[in-house]
């Protein structure tokens, strides 16, 4: 079925604004990086006011790359800005003495380190071991082990490493690759400390063998069955749920994922916690519109929605989480004189969120 959908994507010509502006001071911003001298006069408090400008939620880091200089846009770890990032660089023009990327690229540890407060974070303080779970084998899980470790700068410790990782590793490998991370001290329980400096290689050799099992792996439609279940809540609550039990029995589970959950938040119920028919209305026409634009032959799977409690929760899951951002900024937009939505796009390899409905 073909779609006419326009999804609200910045236009292009706003990119081209941003572009042919920095295009323009690009020669003095440069100049001021060689300088070393009122960079935050001269470029940032320039700069920054017209990333502002794009609403992208996007930051940008900046700094001289032997001969060039380079401009980064970082999404922060939101996963939901990472397409816009890159969609911006995709636009840039070429630029003299200047390169543009988007995600925070990989950094030598020889030469890498991060001070915060009185912490340092650099090779020689960092260390990790992989948990390997039998029951979810594909899962990527990390324990950081830093020294020395004091349990009431635990907090501060545990941001200072992932700061370090992101850096370290490049924000695209903290994104797709690592399930996840756990920073703790040294302890006897620890069999084997491997130095950080390995975690690259390691991170590569665990991304292969995933790739080999499941590049080309794609759920069937033909595989697709539907089942209605209800539940009551302790105050009597009545929850419905219609869930893809052919889905959810699939061998294949980790081939997709990212978790894409919309949940629709009613202000007009009955008496039970059900919309009202105006608001069931624009929730049928929500779910087919998604289902449209997240076919399962581009790598996404509708697993049911559960309704209830003046609300209902939409499930997918997903090969790859920047269409699904695409489509939740094109949801929010469509939807927001209509109904009030939330949207969570997160890692899930073995859709662990939905076990209750594993039967």
């Amino acid at each position: 079925m073909s779609l006419n959908y326009e999804l609200p994507l910045l236009e292009k010509a706003n990119y081209q604004a941003f572009w042919n502006w920095f295009k323009e001071h690009s020669q003095d911003f440069y100049e001021t990086l060689q300088k070393g001298e009122l960079v935050e006069e001269d470029l940032i408090s320039l700069l920054a006011p017209k990333v502002n400008e794009l609403d992208l939620g996007l930051y940008f880091l900046i700094g001289l790359e032997e001969n060039s200089a380079k401009l980064v846009f970082t999404p922060d770890g939101n996963v939901r800005k990472v397409y816009l990032a890159e969609e911006l660089v995709a636009t840039a023009p070429e630029v003299p003495y200047w390169s543009f990327s988007a995600l925070k690229p990989p950094t030598n540890v020889s030469s890498f380190s991060i001070r915060m407060l009185d912490l340092e974070f650099d090779k020689d303080k960092i260390s990790f071991y992989p948990r390997i779970n039998p029951s979810y084998p594909d899962e990527i899980d990390l324990v950081m082990i830093y020294r020395p470790f004091q349990e009431e700068f635990a907090d501060e410790i545990t941001n200072g490493v992932f700061i370090f990782l992101d850096n370290f590793l490049g924000e695209e490998t903290m994104i797709d690759r690592i399930d996840r991370l756990e920073v703790r001290g040294p302890g006897d329980d620890i069999s084997e400390e491997i130095p950080v400096e390995k975690l690259p290689d390691y991170i590569d050799w665990r991304e292969k063998e995933f790739v080999e099992k499941y590049q080309d792996i794609t759920f069937d439609p033909n595989e697709e069955q539907f089942a209605g279940f209800e539940a009551t809540l302790e105050d009597g609550t009545p929850i419905i749920s219609t869930i893809n039990t052919g889905a959810m029995k699939w061998d294949h589970k980790a081939s997709h994922p990212w978790m894409f959950f919309i949940t629709l938040h009613f202000e007009e119920v009955n008496e039970v916690g059900f919309p009202t028919e105006k608001e069931y209305k624009l929730l049928s026409d929500l779910d087919n519109q998604a289902y449209q634009l997240l076919p399962i032959l581009e790598g996404n799977i509708y697993l049911g929605r559960e309704l209830g409690d003046s609300q209902c929760d939409i499930y997918y899951a997903c090969k790859d989480y920047r269409m699904a951002s695409k489509i939740a900024d094109w949801i929010v937009a469509e939807y927001k004189d209509k109904l009030n939505i939330t949207i969570d796009i997160f890692k899930d390899k073995y859709w662990q969120a939905l076990e209750r409905f594993n039967f």
